[in-house]
């Protein structure tokens, strides 16, 4: 039976592809201004695709760890969910910078994971890779519009961005490193890729090129949902339809939104609420902040899942003792 589509294949990369370079278009010609549509922009990427990405997490839970439908698999899958992101929750109230920090560090390792692990790299050079890619998806559109993210920091953690060295002095350098780090990394990690080098490596310098278009010409509200909800979480959801059908299950995209419905519909409220208090009251410093807050507290136990399906894979693909 042949796996679903991924966001490689050519159509959906196409599609992906596009509506990036439309958002470039679209970044370069009307500035860093913030509309009210950007706004709605991160609302669409993260109710759409965003959240749904993340919703079926008991289902995958289940599968990676064997659990069953009894009471006791289930506390102890949501217990620990649940518990995890308490904990995380309550760091924010206690050391806002720190978990700022953790937040950054733990995203930036998740997205260069689901955007890279098919390379098929060894653990190790696969980690450098990943926290490499996670570096310019985080830290590009920071050098490229401090002024813009400053707020947005210091209302999370109290964090001044605009006092770090190479940001208050040579925003453009930072920024120009953040990509040529990448493209370095991505040269010398296909030498030892599972994939072909020349055309994996091809593609993902296209990439890297779009990227570095994206984060360095659009608002970093605009580029984060665009690069958030087509990229990295249209990408984790078909590649949970490829996980299932290895699983023999078969999942199509429709059975997939049926069983995200619950867990996407309760997240939805809360973000209607944000978006509602945003355009009302005009405090949309306040509200982002609290929105990736939001999305801090639900990552990290999202990412414990998605460690050990990616871990799990690993495995499988390492020679027997």
């Amino acid at each position: 039976m042949a796996d679903p589509v991924s966001i490689r294949s050519p159509r959906i990369y196409a599609s992906v592809l596009a509506a990036t370079l439309l958002t470039v278009a679209m970044g370069a010609w009307s500035g860093a201004s913030l509309g009210p549509w950007a706004f709605a922009v991160l609302f669409v990427a993260v109710t759409v695709t965003g959240i749904p990405h993340g919703a079926i997490d008991h289902l995958v839970a289940a599968q990676l760890w064997g659990l069953d439908h009894t009471w006791s698999d289930q506390a102890k899958f949501y217990g620990g969910y649940l518990a995890a992101m308490a904990l995380y929750g309550g760091l924010w109230l206690i050391a806002p910078a720190w978990s700022l920090a953790v937040f950054l560090a733990m995203t930036m390792y998740h997205f260069g994971q689901a955007d890279l692990a098919y390379w098929g790299l060894p653990p190790l050079p696969a980690r450098f890779l990943y926290l490499s890619r996670g570096l310019l998806l985080i830290g590009g559109p920071v050098a490229a519009f401090p002024g813009i993210v400053d707020p947005i920091f210091r209302a999370i953690g109290g964090v001044h961005l605009l006092n770090w060295p190479l940001i208050e002095t040579a925003p453009n350098v930072l920024f120009a490193g953040l990509a040529g780090q990448h493209v370095l990394a991505l040269g010398v990690a296909a030498l030892g890729a599972e994939v072909d080098p020349l055309r994996e490596a091809g593609r993902e310098m296209l990439n890297v090129a779009v990227f570095t278009a994206l984060f360095g010409l659009v608002h970093p509200l605009v580029a984060f949902s665009v690069y958030f909800g087509l990229w990295h979480s249209l990408g984790h959801i078909l590649e949970l339809l490829r996980f299932f059908r290895r699983r023999g299950e078969a999942m199509s995209l429709g059975n997939f939104y049926r069983e995200a419905t619950l867990f996407t519909l309760l997240p939805f409220v809360g973000l209607g609420g944000l978006y509602a208090a945003a355009q009302s009251f005009g405090q949309e410093t306040e509200m982002i902040a609290l929105l990736f807050i939001l999305i801090a507290i639900m990552t990290l136990p999202h990412m414990v899942v998605v460690e050990r399906l990616y871990w799990e894979r690993e495995q499988q693909r390492s020679p027997a003792p």
